[in-house]
């Protein structure tokens, strides 16, 4: 027969075990991508996917959820369960703007996720094909002026930089710009290459890649100063376009609920990967700027971005 003693030392292992197990990720661990395969994004996925693996001794899966700038994926992981099975991986176009510009979009930045790390920060270009006339910001202008149709303009997602970019021409100008809104730069920049477009905004990484491929001709950037990648492209402030100054990251959110621990281990485990000078070569070659994060940063960066984009989506009241 079993003494009290006993009785009480084994509960406590058995609260001890299930207090371990708790602190477990569930297996597979879903990585969504709200956008489609063969942007920016889903490459980063896609290279921290295997090594996060690694790290956190569970199978990791990426899940290219495309649709809606990024709200169809996102939505899918406020609605997942907070027991790190899934993650999002995504822009603060997603999480933070679009739910500010879409009122039906059923999720908040701040209420519905856990920021658990971010991994790299971009800027934003804007490029005409090859066979423009414009050589830069102002020529483009003088051809949107005696064609309003020229004003056209592709973006890979709807609101956030691509729109306040337009905003930014339309009143420094005067001329009228509209945003083609598609699903990702994917989509887009065939059709910026092929002419059908005579202009289109898109991410550092994919316009830096055109560029140098001799497929594009990029005339300004956004932020508040030059991409080392390209030195010789002005920022639209330069250029006396403000309003501008404003940069995207990459990062990692979790549903809310998702407990301290685990977010802590994730984290960690993204750290550590994010250190590792093969990942960090690969992050450089896609024309990123490596920022990673600790949680308290990380939340510190949401609360930034959400700040400035309510400000901004007030204004357009």
């Amino acid at each position: 027969m079993l003494n009290k003693r006993t009785l009480i030392v084994g509960a406590m292992a058995a609260l001890m075990a299930a207090a371990a197990g708790a602190q477990d990720f569930k297996n597979p661990i879903r990585i969504v991508v709200p956008f489609a395969p063969g942007g920016a994004t889903d490459a980063l996925a896609r290279l921290l996917g295997p090594r996060l693996s690694k790290e956190l001794n569970q199978t990791v899966i990426v899940d290219n959820r495309p649709g809606a700038s990024g709200l169809i994926g996102t939505a899918a992981v406020k609605a997942a369960p907070a027991d790190g099975s899934t993650f999002l991986l995504a822009l603060d176009h997603s999480v933070v703007v679009v739910p500010l510009i879409t009122p039906t979009a059923g999720y908040d930045a701040v209420r519905d996720f856990v920021p658990v790390g971010q991994v790299a920060r971009f800027q934003w270009t804007f490029a005409v094909p090859l066979t423009s006339p414009a050589r830069t910001l102002p020529e483009f202008v003088e051809l949107v002026r005696k064609d309003p149709q020229q004003g056209n303009y592709g973006v890979p997602l709807q609101g956030g930089v691509p729109d306040i970019i337009g905003a930014a021409i339309t009143r420094k100008a005067n001329v009228k710009m509209e945003a083609i809104a598609f699903g990702g730069s994917a989509q887009m920049m065939p059709q910026l290459i092929g002419g059908q477009l005579a202009s289109g905004v898109t991410g550092e990484p994919e316009g830096v890649q055109m560029a140098q491929g001799g497929k594009v001709r990029i005339l300004a950037i956004s932020g508040g100063k030059r991409s080392s990648l390209l030195p010789d492209v002005p920022t639209f402030e330069e250029l006396g376009f403000t309003g501008v100054n404003v940069n995207s990251f990459n990062a990692f959110f979790a549903p809310k609920g998702l407990s301290p621990a685990l977010a802590q281990k994730f984290n960690a485990a993204l750290r550590t990967v994010l250190k590792d000078a093969e990942v960090q070569a690969r992050i450089k070659e896609m024309s990123l700027d490596l920022a990673p994060t600790d949680l308290p940063q990380s939340s510190a960066e949401l609360a930034k971005s959400y700040a400035f984009w309510n400000d901004a989506a007030k204004l357009k009241k």
